[in-house]
């Protein structure tokens, strides 16, 4: 309650950049984009590189500490370190009016999210698994990088042109990174600094490109499980258990490719 509350109080006196603000004599304000946990971020030019980027700065609540500062400072190392295709690349670091921020790669293409909830998109079964299959692989560049995600999502995934890309670091830890352990139950596998978390977060994906063509009817008005109601392979229905860890989790992203390859090709 009193997190929510003082979150209200910072959205409430936090002001965000408009467009025409030009930030730190250089980038210039285009289009706000929207907010996450760490920082706001906004379309921004960048008049010195003559090239649009994404800005992203540190939130108020997230200044006032300095777990949250540090966390911010690694989303962009985590940038700068994990150089791939499929990842925005660090553009560059700096302080504004007392607010870090960071500049990266604008990637013009559509998150999973709009896809599915505003343009009505549907997914089968092969394509679900084709999307995925291309996924674990830049998920499998990132753990040997010793890397985990922790939010594989469907706001976080997009797709540009006909390339998968993977955004928001703001959660990423390092895997050697020590966690303040919790109860045994307590902490839900999407927070774990494993490969399985990353594994996890893939199962629900799946579960939402999969659930895109599902129609509700009124005929069943019991709640059934996703197994029940989802129209999918008997083989498709046990990757995905293993993925949310209902039955033997994968231990390396190999061994999901690996089954991905049964049915994407």
């Amino acid at each position: 309650m009193l997190k929510s509350l003082i979150h209200t109080l910072v959205n409430m006196v936090e002001q965000k950049y408009k467009k025409g603000d030009l930030i730190d004599g250089r980038y210039q304000v285009e289009e706000y984009l929207g907010s996450g946990s760490y920082g706001r971020s906004y379309l921004v030019y960048d008049r010195k590189e003559k090239r649009v980027a994404v800005l992203k700065a540190l939130r108020l609540h997230k200044r006032l500490s300095k777990k949250g500062r540090d966390q911010f400072l690694r989303e962009s190392d985590f940038l700068e370190q994990l150089q791939h295709p499929a990842l925005p690349q660090l553009y560059n670091r700096g302080t504004y009016t007392g607010i870090p921020y960071f500049t990266m790669e604008y990637i013009n293409g559509k998150t999973f999210e709009q896809l599915i909830f505003s343009e009505g998109k549907v997914f089968g079964e092969r394509e679900s698994f084709s999307i995925a299959l291309e996924l674990i692989e830049i998920i499998g560049f990132i753990h040997a990088c010793n890397v985990v995600h922790r939010d594989i999502r469907i706001p976080n995934i997009m797709i540009e042109g006909d390339k998968i890309k993977i955004i928001d670091f703001g959660l990423a830890k390092e895997l050697s990174e020590t966690v303040k352990p919790l109860c045994p139950g307590t902490r839900s596998p999407f927070k774990e600094v494993s490969f399985r978390s990353d594994f996890y977060g893939l199962g629900h994906f799946l579960l939402f490109l999969l659930y895109s063509g599902y129609e509700v009817t009124d005929n069943h008005p019991m709640e059934k499980s996703w197994e029940e109601e989802l129209k999918i392979t008997p083989f498709a229905k046990k990757i995905i258990r293993r993925l949310l860890q209902l039955d033997e989790p994968y231990s390396i992203w190999h061994e999901v490719q690996k089954d991905f390859l049964k049915i994407a090709r």
